[in-house]
């Protein structure tokens, strides 16, 4: 038997069909579901066929799902997160700082308040 090749968290998620972002909770959704198709007890390919499907996708999931939770996120300006034009600030303001709740811009029911 050959060993095989680690899988990349690309293919992994090319294996389970999930798109660029995904959470953990829709990992495991999808897992679960392709499961349910593949499963030797419910699936109508062929046993090779299946073994092979169900050797794959726990491949995936468990590369995917180690991945996940082994990602490391840094929370402080000393790891390498800076505040200003580059940092989480400028990115905070590029997605949200429209938004009438995240945003500095203040809605018009929020300003008759004040």
């Amino acid at each position: 038997m050959a060993a095989r090749k680690c899988l990349s968290p690309r293919e992994a998620a090319d294996i389970l069909g999930i798109g660029d972002a995904a959470s953990i909770n829709q990992i495991r959704s999808r897992y679960h579901a392709l499961v349910l198709e593949w499963h030797p007890d419910v699936s109508g390919y062929g046993s090779d066929e299946t073994h092979n499907g169900m050797v794959r996708l726990n491949e995936a999931y468990e590369v995917l799902i180690h991945y996940c939770l082994r990602y490391q996120i840094p929370f402080s300006d000393k790891d390498g997160i800076q505040e200003g034009e580059n940092g989480y600030d400028s990115a905070w303001m590029d997605q949200y700082g429209c938004d009438p709740i995240w945003g500095n811009q203040r809605s018009s029911s929020n300003r008759r308040r004040e």
